[in-house]
């Protein structure tokens, strides 16, 4: 028996957590007619680290385009294939072993400061006002900021790579889209993805002549034994860090200021002791995933938990259900900041562990400690949230918030 469920349901995103606490008691590993959606903890972290499991999964993303669609698409497609996220050993093992080079602790941990400074920037636009969107005027602005600061692009340039970056991402998320829709979101996709990478192949080329102290420039140096990136692999890195870094880390922002206010004693907590920041975004993480499910491709029939899995069929995680499995956290429905240990998902788990976990951890702490210092009393404008489109990132749309500055 098997179930499905429609995750693009107004209600189903607004609380999917009850949906998750179903299929993990009576269907963890379900067939929905499409796709196995797998639930439990336990059995996520098995599959993520199956080599049977592929992440090679362009060709399902395009696999249900129109002939003539797909030809339309083939640059983007093109690119995709490069990247490291939808690769699988040995060409991810290559690719992590070269970039690992470039993602030291130093050259994160060196940026802080700077984060600091243009956090406190965009709060000094909105703080004499004692009101601002939370989504708009601090998370969908800091992450792109932070991570173009990092890679090395110039601060008058990211309104343009948030734009793209927004555009690119809802390439992976199909939750209740239809067809033609989905078709002009891959146009746009491949859009914004070419102009991007024309912008970027400049900068890369500037870096070969002129090394600067930026992420970019240690990419370009990076190598593995005498091998060193090509220039599609050196651009879907980039695209890696600027899409999924800046709307996940985004998201998470969101996440967190929303479920402080909800649970104003864990706020006052991190505000009398900051060190506890570094837990508490662990925990906003586990308990309201930005990230909320992954795909992978089944490579060869294999058997697992007593089901069948054909070569070719789709396997969706739920991260956050697996962050709710009480199988692996105790009270699982309960916020706390404190919890140790925390082994949650959304970073993923296995080979494709997420590369710029560093990058959004850093930039979440930075982001959320300082807004949580500068502005007291917070309150939610309207007590219901509209949450975005799709499912496979979770955040709110808007996040209208009073304050008083602290």
């Amino acid at each position: 028996m098997s179930v499905s469920i429609d995750f693009s349901d107004p209600a189903v995103q607004a609380d999917p957590y009850p949906i998750y606490a179903g299929l993990r008691r009576d269907h963890p590993v379900n067939w929905d007619g499409r796709t196995w959606v797998i639930s439990r903890h336990d059995d996520i972290t098995a599959l993520l680290g199956d080599p049977r499991m592929s992440s090679a999964r362009t060709d399902q993303t395009f696999g249900v385009l129109p002939p003539d669609v797909q030809t339309e698409l083939a640059p983007m497609r093109q690119i995709m294939t490069s990247r490291m996220l939808l690769s699988d050993p040995p060409k991810h093992t290559r690719l992590k072993n070269i970039v690992n080079k470039a993602f030291t602790p130093r050259m994160i941990e060196s940026r802080r400061e700077r984060l600091q400074q243009i956090c406190h920037m965009f709060l000094d636009r909105v703080a004499e006002q004692g009101r601002m969107d939370v989504a708009e005027d601090i998370a969908a602005l800091l992450p792109g900021w932070a991570i173009s600061d990092v890679l090395g692009i110039p601060a008058d340039d990211q309104p343009i790579f948030t734009r793209w970056a927004r555009d690119q991402v809802r390439i992976y998320d199909r939750a209740g889209v239809s067809p033609a829709d989905r078709v002009a979101v891959m146009r746009q996709g491949q859009l914004s993805m070419l102009e991007m990478r024309a912008y970027l192949a400049g900068t890369i080329a500037a870096r070969r002549q002129e090394p600067r102290d930026d992420l970019i420039t240690e990419l370009v140096q990076a190598e593995e034994q005498g091998d060193r990136l090509s220039e599609d692999e050196l651009f879907g890195m980039c695209v890696a860090l600027l899409v999924g870094g800046n709307n996940s880390t985004a998201h998470l922002i969101g996440n967190a200021i929303l479920t402080f206010i909800r649970h104003p004693e864990a706020l006052e907590q991190v505000r009398a002791d900051p060190e506890l920041i570094r837990t508490a975004v662990e925990e906003v993480m586990r308990f309201e995933s930005p990230v909320q499910a992954t795909s992978r491709v089944v490579k060869e029939r294999m058997e697992f938990r007593g089901a069948t899995f054909e070569a070719g069929q789709g396997v969706v995680v739920l991260f956050g259900s697996g962050n709710r499995d009480g199988d692996q956290f105790p009270d699982p429905d309960r916020f706390d900041i404190t919890r140790q240990p925390n082994r949650h998902l959304t970073f993923a788990h296995g080979p494709h562990f997420c590369l710029g976990a560093s990058i959004a951890r850093t930039v979440s702490q930075v982001g959320i400690l300082t807004t949580i210092q500068r502005c007291a009393d917070m309150q939610l404008v309207e007590d219901r949230v509209e949450w975005l489109e799709g499912f496979a990132f979770r955040g709110p749309k808007r996040l209208p918030i009073t304050f008083r500055p602290a």
